[in-house]
């Protein structure tokens, strides 16, 4: 049975496409998602052979998303779905690491054969496709004098000051060069080269947080931006930052979407789970739920909890040392 990840911004079309592949005896749909981040958990949580992917989608794409995909997880195949025949996109997909690159007017029987084919190890492009790469290949002179979505981006060509900020993580560093960004050209053109620059370095952290920052402050793009400062945060967590620069993220997504930000840090075994971070959980807790709220007062309850263990555990070794005292008083007394 091959084990199929469906992943497209609209709920209906994955519905029609898990209908069509359900009825073929040897594939199973095991999931579905709406958004680039969500497809990347649920690789991590489903192991699925195939992911059948959106090109297109709000925040971060499918070129992306297909990237960080083939790099985490490479015993998992993905098959680009696509409403573009440009030969770039194909060949942004390829480089990606994609196996397949199919439009979505294809015929479900060739969808189903292109996965069983990527399944057994081929690559596969719709009727077309191929022809066209090749031709761009043969033909590629530089004469058309228009830049390549492929092509590298440089961020001193987007500003001086950029290289620096995305070779790390300066959270306090990228506020200040977001409040000295004014104009909102200037703004726009940052924001279209950063979701290029993400194209090629998909989990460069001050990257994210500024595509997050910048896509809902110059373009009103909650669900983009929200979606850059989840996959930030998230992909900050696994890079190892400290709380303080986690943070970051967090406060950005919370003026988006503060309860869906505020679940960030609730995980048990996140940098929040912890003597140091509770006390901001409960803070964050009150201010969003309410002080009375199931939330806070469980959170409350929890670091009642531990401050009583704490306290058990230091008795336990105080009365051991005392016990160790009376021996020593004992043993002396007897001699």
């Amino acid at each position: 049975m091959i084990r199929i990840l469906l992943v497209d911004d609209q709920a209906i079309l994955c519905q029609v496409l898990q209908n069509w592949l359900e009825k073929e005896p040897d594939l199973e749909v095991v999931g579905t998602a709406h958004d680039s981040q969500t497809a990347i958990e649920q690789v991590e949580s489903l192991s699925p052979d195939i992911v059948l992917l959106d090109i297109q989608m709000p925040g971060m794409d499918g070129i992306a998303a297909t990237g960080i995909i083939c790099q985490r997880f490479p015993d998992t195949k993905v098959i680009v779905l696509s409403g573009y025949d440009s030969e770039t996109y194909l060949s942004n997909a390829i480089r990606a690491g994609a196996k397949g690159y199919l439009l979505k007017n294809t015929a479900a029987e060739d969808v189903a054969n292109t996965i069983r084919s990527v399944y057994k190890g081929y690559s596969q492009m719709g009727p077309g496709l191929f022809d066209k790469m090749m031709a761009r290949v043969s033909s590629n002179d530089g004469s058309s004098g228009q830049e390549e979505p492929s092509a590298a981006i440089d961020p001193a060509q987007l500003d001086p000051e950029l290289p620096l900020l995305l070779d790390r993580f300066d959270g306090q560093a990228l506020v200040e060069f977001v409040s000295r960004t004014r104009s909102s050209e200037a703004e726009s053109q940052l924001c279209a080269g950063l979701t290029g620059y993400l194209r090629q370095h998909p989990t460069n952290l001050s990257a994210l947080y500024l595509a997050g920052v910048l896509s809902h402050r110059n373009q009103g793009h909650t669900l983009s931006a929200f979606q850059y400062l989840r996959f930030g945060f998230k992909e900050a967590t696994k890079q190892g930052l400290s709380m303080e620069d986690l943070l970051f993220f967090y406060r950005e997504g919370a003026q988006l979407k503060p309860e869906d930000a505020f679940t960030w840090l609730t995980p048990v075994e996140s940098p929040f789970d912890s003597d140091e971070g509770l006390p901001l959980l409960i803070a964050e807790a009150e201010r969003l739920f309410g002080a009375e709220s199931t939330t806070a007062q469980t959170l409350k309850a929890l670091w009642r909890i531990r401050r009583l263990r704490h306290f058990s555990q230091t008795c336990l070794a105080l009365g051991t040392q005392i016990d160790a005292v009376q021996r020593g008083f004992d043993r002396a007394l007897t001699r």
